[in-house]
């Protein structure tokens, strides 16, 4: 970890308290000068420090800039090891995880970005990932398992997502099968699984979740094509402090909790308690977006592997899976 990374890390422990240059260094055992040089650079990100002669440095305000540091020692509290890498800007946060797969064919690995210039949604869409509007991560993981029930990873990432957004935020979430969120009727997010399979046993060699949340309103609005349907976690008067950190922490936190007991499908529960289609009727939609006879059906549950549990017009009952059919409320 870099020495700005770990005297960022002192100063988010120690918020609001003067902590000395000497102790500092000590700490991380570098110079005083070294923490100078250091201090000056998260300044110049746009932390707020203030340097008292013969108090120290005291973090006023954390911003709202990533740090590889306050995420990789959440998750590692959180009893996982996992290699974190944070940037500014990069083309793909999932295409970024597969480029690395080889390097990391054993571990894991969290990719975290502030922006993408070429966000990949589903279907081959692209994702609207602006710089101070969101937050876009992907984690590489290497589960033991056919691609079915792979596929399955996807509702696990959405249902990690829902309950972490609520904890942080304590507003109420919506699922929308399969895998859109919903805070005040809005999508706030977006979720791509990928992955590569082996040809020799039929398993996963890996795969990337992508995950990207649009946590603030842009300036001038979401593009035309998006903007009925696309919202954000936060309304405009909250206070823009670690909030990309935290988000990110405890999505993956959580995604891992649900990830660790993945045969036994602990999400499920907290998948069906917020997927607001179930009691609904709905109509079916083809892959391409037309509806399919105006069928109308309706919405009984959903089954292990989380197909809708429908039941048709004509009485008769079926279940849909995600490859099938998307749903118009």
């Amino acid at each position: 970890m870099r020495i700005k990374e770990n005297i960022l890390l002192i100063l988010e422990e120690n918020k609001g308290n003067p902590i000395s240059g000497e102790e500092i260094a000590e700490k991380i055992g570098c110079t005083r000068a070294g923490v100078w040089k250091a201090i000056k650079q998260l300044q110049n990100d746009g932390y707020s420090i203030d340097a008292v002669s013969n108090k120290g440095y005291t973090l006023k305000v954390s911003g709202d800039i990533l740090s590889e540091s306050f995420i990789s020692k959440k998750i590692e509290e959180a009893g996982y090891n996992l290699k974190v890498i944070c940037e500014e800007k990069t083309d793909s946060t999932n295409e970024y995880a597969k480029r690395l797969s080889s390097e990391f064919q054993n571990d894991d690995l969290l990719i975290v970005s502030a922006e993408q210039t070429a966000g990949k949604g589903r279907k081959g869409r692209s994702f609207y990932s602006p710089s101070d509007t969101g937050v876009y991560f992907s984690l590489l993981l290497h589960p033991n398992c056919s691609p079915e029930e792979a596929t399955n990873l996807t509702t696990l990432a959405v249902t990690a997502e829902a309950v972490a957004l609520e904890k942080i935020t304590g507003y109420k979430t919506e699922i929308k099968w399969v895998n859109d969120i919903r805070i005040r009727n809005k999508k706030i997010s977006g979720i791509l699984t990928e992955g590569s399979t082996s040809f020799e046993d039929g398993k996963m060699n890996y795969v990337v979740i992508g995950i990207g949340v649009n946590l603030y309103e842009p300036e001038a609005g979401f593009p035309e094509d998006i903007k009925d349907i696309a919202g954000a976690v936060f309304e405009d008067s909250v206070q823009r402090e670690n909030i990309r950190n935290l988000v990110v922490s405890e999505i993956v936190i959580r995604l891992l909790d649900y990830y660790n007991s993945f045969n036994k499908r602990t999400y499920l529960k907290d998948y069906e308690s917020r997927c607001f289609v179930i009691g609904k009727n709905v109509t079916i939609i083809s892959s391409s977006h037309e509806a399919i006879n105006d069928e109308e059906v309706f919405v009984l549950g959903i089954d292990k592997d989380c197909h809708l549990h429908v039941r048709h017009s004509d009485g008769h009952e079926s279940f849909l899976s995600s490859g099938e059919i998307s749903v118009r409320i």
